[in-house]
């Protein structure tokens, strides 16, 4: 039995077009020192909500990881991270519950 990499069968998945498989950013230590004047910072940025339609879905997680890259596109590192949850004025469905893994009792008293 041969066994196949998760990237491996990511890329799998991802080739059929029936699917789009999504990774974590895995913190990368910002250990490369380069002239400021040859680096850009980039931000990566995350929003879960309660649904798509911005007139009455609400934000629900809020994610960003900066990170550091050169002029011609190489990512150096990471900065440190920001992450808020934030209770939504209706209670979360339960299909985004299943999608975002966010349940009301994890928002319970946060705020924006």
């Amino acid at each position: 039995m041969q066994h196949t990499s998760l990237e491996d069968q990511a890329r799998t998945l991802e080739a059929t077009g029936a699917y789009r498989v999504l990774r974590r950013i895995a913190p990368l230590p910002l250990e490369t020192h380069v002239p400021r004047d040859q680096t850009r910072v980039g931000l990566f940025l995350d929003l879960e909500t309660t649904g798509l339609d911005p007139a009455c879905h609400e934000i629900i997680e809020f994610g960003m990881v900066p990170f550091v890259y050169t002029l011609d596109g190489r990512i150096l590192g990471t900065l440190p991270a920001f992450n808020r949850l934030r209770e939504p004025s209706h209670p979360i469905p339960p299909d985004i519950t299943a999608l975002t893994g966010i349940t009301q009792e994890r928002v319970a008293g946060k705020g924006g």
